[in-house]
This record gives structure tokens, C-alpha cells and sequence, in this order.
């Protein structure tokens, strides 16, 4: 309580700010405080009160509503914007969410200082709490699983959208992230990755790559160069979750694991099931051909195979039939079926907002947190 005693009362007001739902943010608290302390000094945090969130306002009008002169801010907001806690760019300033937002945002160019370290610690203890359980409260399939390719390709009805190949074909540019994010932010707490390491960047796709390219945060790959490293993570067990749209679509691929990532947090402990989109496909166990050997489980990012008192169990409610699992079973007891809650991807994000924000959502969220 004592730091957040302390904060400056714009910083306490940009908090709230950052709490509210349009933002996704968490239930004002002194963990929510402390973090906005520690991005914002009281100067900035007294401007970024008057920034826009998600889309950017030029200098002028951000000055007018601050009542200040647009010489006398922009020196705040460049600052700002270098660090990455607002964006910055050529359309003006802007807020983003604390996560999922200033986060990605923040890291992925790759940067490591004290700074950073802190950042990733009070960030980290703030999600840690759970308060994403609070927007999982009904179906937003906003992604995707790609499965693993080999072990879907000699099923009988395969569409484009569930094969990573169809997603290369598609582009001429594409990129890889200098780092992923999550694994990053752990690092620097002293966690080291069961599966994969920091270096181990988001797939980038489309317009999407040449963003990345242009702000330095990866590097532009070939297509050879991508199906390799596709096939190098699949090797290493990471699921592959990327925006619920078309192949087509410029788009990023987060190739996640359970120890490291805040997605898979959020889907394995706070009801984030409600966020992924029903899979094409999703293991089923025929127990007559089970060993009980448990290998599956070790590889399973979802909880989905569990292995107690030399026995194996499987809940099917916890499957995203990423199909990781099919490789380690050498009884061929696990195999992919189709599930008949599939729906094809939506063809853009534009399609996606509209499938998943038909109205009223964040008013009922809103309504829901003043009780």
C-alpha cells in the first residue's frame, strides 16, 4: 500500500483510465497503480490522461485538449512513444491496453534494461491475478489454432485454412519477431522456457511483416527460411495461434507454450477456452490401445492429457486440436477426428470484429463491473 500511497494523483487517475473496459483493463487496484507509476512520471502521466485510446490523434488536438502549447508536449510524447508505452507514428498518439497491447507492442523489438525487467515483474504480478477471467465470459473465438500439419494432411476433408502451408503460399513478405514476448518477459524474471527460448519470435504475414521490417522489431525471411522455422517449432511442441481469419489475410502467429505464455495462461486457468475458435479437428483416444506410457501429457499445452498413478486421462473439453500430441504416442492410440462445431475463419478482421462485437458487449462488460 505504501507505493501506491505515494503515486502522484495523475498517475492514480491515468490508472483508472487504464482499468476501464474499452481498454481491458484490470479492476483499479495498487498493483494496477504501481505499474502505471513505474511506465508514466507524474508530467506524463498528467498528458497521456488526454490521449485517445487504440486510434491516434495528431499533436494539435491532443495539445487542445490538454490545454497546452504543442511545442511544449511533443518532447513528452516522443519520450513516450521511444519507450513504447503509447504508440507513436505518423497519424499522431495513442493509448494502447496494458495486454493484450502495450505489452507486444513494448518487448518485441527486443530491448532489455532494468527498466524493462521491472516493467516485466509488476506486469507479471498484475496478470497473475486473473482479472482477464472477467472478459471470458462469453464465446469471442478473436483465434485460432494452426495443428500441426503432417498429422492432418491424410484426413479425408482438410480445408486450406487449417494447413500452415496455405498461409506461406499466400504472401511474398513475410517476417519473424526478434523475440516472443512472453518468454522474454520471463526471462527476465529468471524463468527459462521448458520448450523453446526468447529468441524464438511471432510469425509475421503480409502488411503485417513490413511493419515489423520498417520499426526494426525482426527481420524479413523467405519462404523457404519460414517453412523451416515452422517446421523447427513444431518440433519443439508449440502451438501455433494466430487472429481467426483467412489464410489470405495479413495476419501474426504466435507459437506458444504452456509454461511461458500469457494466452495459454489465460485459456489453462482463467476461461480463456472462450477466446479460441472451435478447431477443425480434435484428439480422440482409443483407450483399448493405450499404453498408459504418459507421454503425451509432457507435451500437452492445454492440460488436455493428464498421467496420475501410472494411468492416463483425457478431457477433450480442454483439446484446441493442435495435434502435438499424435507424435509422441507409440500406439497410435490418438488420433485427429473432425469436429462439428468447426467454422471456417472470417476472410479479414474488419469480417472478425463484426462476427465477434455484434453489439452491446462492452455495455454489458461495462454494466458488470460497476456492481
Amino acid at each position: 500500500m505504501k507505493e501506491t500511497l505515494e503515486a502522484h494523483p495523475a498517475q492514480v487517475e491515468l490508472a483508472k483510465r487504464f482499468s476501464s473496459v474499452t481498454l481491458l483493463g484490470p479492476p483499479m487496484g495498487e498493483k494496477l497503480v504501481r505499474l502505471v507509476a513505474h511506465l508514466f512520471s507524474p508530467e506524463e502521466a498528467e498528458l497521456a490522461r488526454h490521449l485517445p485510446a487504440y486510434y491516434p490523434r495528431p499533436l494539435l488536438k491532443i495539445a487542445q485538449k490538454a490545454g497546452r502549447r504543442p511545442e511544449e508536449i511533443e518532447p513528452l510524447l516522443e519520450a513516450l512513444a521511444r519507450r513504447r508505452v503509447i504508440y507513436g507514428g505518423a497519424r499522431g498518439y495513442s493509448l494502447l491496453p496494458l495486454i493484450p497491447g502495450m505489452f507486444e507492442y513494448m518487448l518485441m523489438d527486443g530491448r532489455d534494461s532494468d527498466w524493462h525487467r521491472q516493467y516485466a515483474r509488476l506486469l507479471t504480478d498484475l496478470f497473475s491475478t486473473g482479472y482477464v477471467r472477467n472478459y471470458n465470459t462469453r464465446s469471442l473465438p478473436a483465434v485460432r489454432n494452426i495443428p500441426v500439419q503432417s498429422v492432418i494432411e491424410n484426413q479425408s476433408r482438410v480445408l486450406d485454412a487449417d494447413r500452415m502451408e496455405e498461409m506461406i503460399d499466400r504472401h511474398q513478405i513475410m517476417a519473424v519477431l526478434k523475440v516472443c514476448q512472453c518468454r522474454q518477459s520471463l526471462h527476465f524474471l529468471g524463468h527459462e522456457c521448458k520448450r523453446s527460448s526468447p529468441q524464438d519470435g511471432c510469425l509475421v504475414f503480409g502488411s503485417f511483416a513490413r511493419d515489423t521490417e520498417a520499426g526494426g522489431n525482426g527481420r524479413l525471411v523467405s519462404k523457404p527460411e519460414m517453412r523451416a522455422i515452422v517446421a523447427e517449432r513444431w518440433e519443439k511442441k508449440l502451438v501455433f495461434l494466430t487472429g481467426n481469419v483467412a489464410p489470405a489475410s495479413p495476419n501474426a502467429i504466435c507459437t506458444c507454450c504452456d509454461c511461458c505464455c500469457h494466452f495459454l495462461e489465460t485459456v489453462n486457468h482463467y476461461q480463456g477456452k472462450a477466446l479460441v475458435a472451435a478447431s477443425h479437428f480434435l484428439a480422440r483416444v482409443d483407450e483399448t490401445l493405450c499404453n498408459h506410457c504418459g507421454k503425451c501429457a509432457p507435451v500437452c499445452n492445454t492440460y488436455a492429457h493428464t498421467f496420475a498413478d501410472k494411468k492416463h486421462a483425457f478431457d477433450v473439453q480442454k483439446c484446441i486440436g493442435c495435434g502435438v500430441c499424435l507424435g509422441s504416442c507409440k500406439p497410435q492410440a490418438i488420433a485427429m477426428v473432425e469436429n462439428p462445431a468447426y467454422r471456417p475463419p472470417a476472410q479479414g478482421f474488419g469480417r472478425l470484429g463484426l462476427r465477434l462485437f455484434p453489439g452491446g458487449v462492452l455495455s454489458a462488460l461495462q454494466a458488470r463491473r460497476a456492481k
